[in-house]
């Protein structure tokens, strides 16, 4: 399933974790180190768990199966807070 980052969100660090803003919210939620890199991944497009985790496996210290499980876990909050669209409501780009 694909989802994607929503526009406009601002991510900064503060201290050991991140301040993530979203507009459609207007409200800002701390988020933590994976959180704050699939939001990152994010900016190029929609992504799903496989492809995420295959941009991050090289640049995270951990193996291709734990970081699908940190993924996956990691969905729920991003999208709760704002930052992630599910898949259903993504538009597709304006011409």
């Amino acid at each position: 399933m694909r989802r994607g980052r929503v526009d406009g969100i601002l991510v900064e660090p503060v201290g050991h974790l991140w301040a993530a803003f979203s507009p459609r919210c207007g409200e800002t939620a701390l988020i933590n180190d994976e959180c704050a890199a699939i939001l990152e991944v994010l900016e190029n497009g929609p992504s799903d768990t496989e492809e995420v985790c295959a941009a991050l496996v090289k640049h995270l210290d951990l193996d291709s199966k734990a970081l699908q499980e940190v993924i996956e876990a990691s969905w729920p909050r991003l999208i709760e807070a704002g930052l992630v669209q599910d898949p259903y409501s993504i538009q597709p780009p304006t011409k």
